[in-house]
């Protein structure tokens, strides 16, 4: 009777566990969707002048993510798979149209209020970053985002 209660738990529990990594993540989709504004800039982003171009609309929804850059046009569009655990996490971009089509991104990102930094490898990036920083000689990038109310 006790070896089958435990096992009746330890079976309850195993089904709980997907389900509270699905709550968690709609939770942190939810935090990322909408339209975005900012920069991909050098560095940390700390100084205005490391600002180097600018992303005048960046769009997450609960499956996709797009990108149009300072002239309109668009720097591609694809969906995303989110991971991690703590205040920086990982986000995985595939490309499904524009110049990103077939290509793969993997990156990590925070959230601090209406401020949304990323930083992600371009397609020829076989490394995830490990900081919130630019660095062209991993072909890391950084951009710093703010969430348009």
């Amino acid at each position: 009777m006790k070896y089958s209660k435990v096992l009746l738990t330890a079976a309850a529990a195993a089904l709980l566990v997907p389900v509270a990594f699905a709550q968690a993540d709609k939770a942190e989709r939810a935090k990322l969707i909408g339209t975005w504004e900012g920069w991909i800039v050098d560095g940390d982003g700390s100084q205005k002048s490391q600002q180097r171009q600018r992303v005048s609309e960046l769009v997450i929804t609960e499956t996709e993510i797009s990108a149009k850059d300072g002239g309109g046009r668009s720097m591609g569009k694809g969906t995303y798979r989110l991971g991690g655990t703590g205040a920086v996490r990982t986000m995985d971009n595939t490309g499904n149209g524009g110049p990103t089509m077939g290509k793969s991104f993997i990156g990590i990102y925070k959230i601090e209020g209406d401020t949304l930094k990323w930083c992600s490898g371009n397609d020829r990036a076989r490394t995830r970053p490990t900081e919130l920083k630019t660095n062209t000689g991993t072909s890391h990038f950084l951009m710093i985002l703010t969430k348009k109310k």
